[in-house]
């Protein structure tokens, strides 16, 4: 390939390129409850979630936690701040 050729094309496609490199690397990320409730300590029949959905982010929790709780999943210069969801 050319060099000219190679330099337009990256001119023409660096931000596709760049989201395509900050998803990836976002994507093996994981959250994190925003309140830790130790096991047992909510009522009987809690359903508990393992993933956070915080705005455009969405990442698994390491524990599960009710759903419905604070959490937080990190983003691109700062964490973004949402809800624990079943799936």
């Amino acid at each position: 390939m050319d060099t000219a050729v190679f330099r337009r094309f990256m001119r023409s496609h660096k931000k596709g390129i760049l989201l395509a490199i900050a998803t990836a690397a976002l994507s093996a990320c994981t959250g994190q409850a925003g309140t830790p409730i130790a096991p047992g300590t909510y009522p009987p029949g809690t359903p508990l979630g393992g993933t956070c959905k915080a705005g455009l982010y969405t990442c698994q929790l390491p524990l599960a936690s009710p759903v419905g709780a604070p959490c937080s999943c990190p983003g691109l210069g700062a964490a973004s701040y949402g809800q624990v969801y079943l799936k």
